[in-house]
């Protein structure tokens, strides 16, 4: 018989809400998946289950396991989803993923569990499993303690850093990017979902040792305090800094058709006596029970990528591919047809290449 070939492997590296949208838009069109997940998240229900059960994050590693889920519609599959008041509102996911760990002795455990139960067409791997907390400076000298209070910290950051700073990676981890065709990073928070995998030791080292074809995706925009004001050549930078320099092949960036507008706008990092100030109008607005408008909206600022940016973006990244991946009604997320078409070309395109 002849010998069987493999599909290509591609591993997404993240958190948060970007990473189970690549992996939506994988799957399906030939490609072997894989998630390796940060494990820094402190927050809303997984940071309770955290403190609470001494586990580690299971919120992100839950949403990844629900976009390989072979029947993404199936009742288990949303039941996992589903937030459950007589349990102070948490996922059934999170506390079944946290209790499993429990009972196993081990969270990669767990999750091999819920991969069989949901028939998973990929795997998902912690970047470790040791107890993290995410540190960060601001680009004015503020130190910020946490995930939760960075991602939503006085100013833009300037660099973060994990404590305890070198926990072990998760070996299946280490070993999916080694092997992987194409390893993908981002969409998401630059600070909080991307650079949390970077920081983990044999991470870092697997991404530049990897003869994949290794793609940044540039978000499209940022409500998130850690990045406002940056443009996508200073997203680059900020890899660079934690670890990554000479290790970004290509890069995916959003640009409207228009090429002008919000899309082109320049911003710049919030003081905290601006965010100080917006939140009180907003809580102002609410008050008197005017109509929302966009003066009352959380601010949305477009990742700046004018002709200059991209001018030192090609400086910085061998591929730079441009596109409009708007998606309706959705100003910070990709549409997944436009996404997965953009991936495929530039991939495609290194392939042949290399021949």
């Amino acid at each position: 018989m002849p010998g069987h070939l493999r599909q290509p492997l591609a591993v997404c590296v993240g958190g948060g809400t970007g990473q189970p949208q690549v992996l939506r838009a994988l799957r399906g069109r030939g490609w072997d998946l894989a998630a390796v997940v940060a494990m820094a998240d402190d927050g809303g229900s997984t940071g309770i289950i955290r403190r609470a059960m001494d586990a580690v994050p299971p919120g992100d590693v839950r949403n990844c396991l629900v976009a390989l889920a072979l029947d993404p519609d199936a009742p288990l599959v949303r039941s996992l989803q589903r937030r459950l008041p007589v349990a102070a509102n948490h996922p059934l996911g999170n506390l079944l993923l946290a209790t499993l760990a429990e009972e196993c002795g081990s969270f990669v455990a767990a999750v091999r569990i819920l991969e069989r139960m949901l028939g998973c067409v990929g795997h998902v791997h912690p970047s470790t499993t040791e107890r993290l907390t995410l540190q960060g400076i601001t680009r004015d000298g503020r130190r910020i303690s946490g995930e939760e209070m960075i991602g939503h910290g006085p100013c833009t950051l300037a660099r973060v850093w994990l404590e305890p700073e070198a926990p072990v990676a998760c070996p299946d981890a280490v070993q999916a990017i080694r092997a992987a065709d194409l390893v993908i990073l981002g969409p998401g928070s630059l600070f909080t979902s991307i650079i949390p995998n970077v920081l983990v030791p044999g991470i870092a080292e697997a991404i530049r040792a990897t003869d994949a074809l290794r793609i940044f995706i540039c978000p499209k925009a940022d409500t998130q305090y850690e990045s406002w004001g940056l443009a996508a050549d200073e997203y680059i930078g900020a890899l660079y800094d934690h670890g990554l320099e000479g290790c970004i092949d290509a890069v995916l960036v959003h640009r409207e058709e228009t090429g002008g507008g919000a899309g082109t706008k320049m911003f710049r990092a919030l003081t905290q006596g601006e965010i100080a100030a917006d939140a009180a109008r907003r809580a102002f607005m609410e008050t008197r029970r005017f109509p929302r408008s966009e003066d009352v909206l959380p601010r949305i600022h477009p990742v700046r990528a004018d002709n200059a940016v991209l001018a030192h973006l090609r400086e910085l990244v061998p591929t730079v591919e441009v596109r409009d991946f708007s998606l309706a009604d959705a100003p910070t997320a990709h549409d997944p047809l436009k996404l997965a078409g953009a991936i495929e070309g530039v991939s495609g395109w290194h392939r042949s290449r290399r021949r």
